[in-house]
């Protein structure tokens, strides 16, 4: 039996025994962040408005009892609250959201010039037809009339990519990464495009960005973590797949079983390496249980 195959065995046999659960720090700093997210305006006083409701409704949605003993002291309350506010820190984009938004529809959309709208509409439609050739044709004329078309960048280099020209897949990434930074589609497919030349140190470096500007996108967590495998880092590759797969659970995404699998795998190539226990510590500190 190969060694994938050996570590895919490993993984199914680990599905059965994996259990979900979140510490009641993360339970509340979840809550608090969907709430959070919901504000018009965010002040000092909303905010933590949003942590104290969050916290008493966690309390007695879980084990009351188990909670109470945590938080009921001073020293129990304040670290509870040092932790939420730390995973809320971490995780919960609070000032770049809308900002964000807002530049994703400026860049996410048709150019002002005429004639480059009528080039790209061209190209998708070869695109559509599988003609990647003409739709690369047709996007170049629609960026001669407009070079700083994020959409137009983004699927000429899709096109490239689909004929295996990584290198010219890359070049139209980055130039579309030149005009808009934090275009979540240009970073996740040039980390894509790094990962398929097996350059995993520098599909990181994309993916890292993808994380940073977008910190609810399970994909950037997924692919940094599944790179960390290949170089070998398993603890903080297991570390970044939980993560991905938590979120891929709170959307309710399709995506959740790869994940899933791939924390299988992780268990079984740390276990190769004699590092299970390393796996069941970072497992239970991130609200998997595993049931031995």
């Amino acid at each position: 039996m190969s060694a994938m195959k050996k570590f895919l065995t490993l993984s199914i046999l680990l599905l059965g025994f994996i259990s979900y659960g979140q510490t009641f720090e993360q339970t509340v700093a979840d809550a608090s962040c969907e709430c959070i997210q919901e504000l018009p305006n965010l002040t000092d006083e909303n905010y933590k408005n949003c942590i104290s409701t969050s916290l008493t409704e966690s309390l007695v949605k879980g084990d009351v009892k188990k909670n109470m003993k945590q938080i009921g002291t001073v020293k129990g309350m304040k670290s509870t609250l040092e932790k939420v506010y730390g995973i809320l820190a971490e995780s919960c984009s609070l000032n770049s959201n809308k900002e964000l938004t807002e530049k994703r529809e400026v860049y996410y959309s048709a150019s002002p010039n005429y004639e480059a709208n009528i080039s790209y509409n061209m190209g998708k439609d070869f695109m559509e037809q599988g003609n990647y050739q003409l739709a690369i044709k047709s996007f170049e004329k629609a960026l001669e009339n407009d070079e700083n078309f994020v959409l137009a960048l983004d699927d000429i280099a899709i096109s490239y990519r689909q004929l295996n020209q990584f290198e010219e897949a890359i070049t139209y990434y980055k130039k579309s990464l030149a005009v808009f930074p934090e275009g979540d589609f240009a970073l996740m497919n040039i980390a894509v495009v790094y990962n398929l030349k097996e350059d995993y140190k520098t599909s990181n470096e994309y993916y890292a960005q993808l994380m940073q500007y977008q910190p609810h996108n399970a994909e950037g967590y997924y692919g940094f973590g599944r790179n960390l495998s290949f170089l070998e880092d398993y603890e903080n590759a297991l570390l970044h797949i939980i993560k991905a797969h938590k979120i891929y659970i709170f959307e309710k995404s399709d995506y959740e079983k790869h994940s899933l699998q791939m924390i299988g795998i992780l268990y079984g190539l740390m276990k190769e390496k004699g590092n299970e226990k390393a796996f069941y510590r970072i497992a239970k500190e991130n609200g998997i249980t595993i049931k031995q």
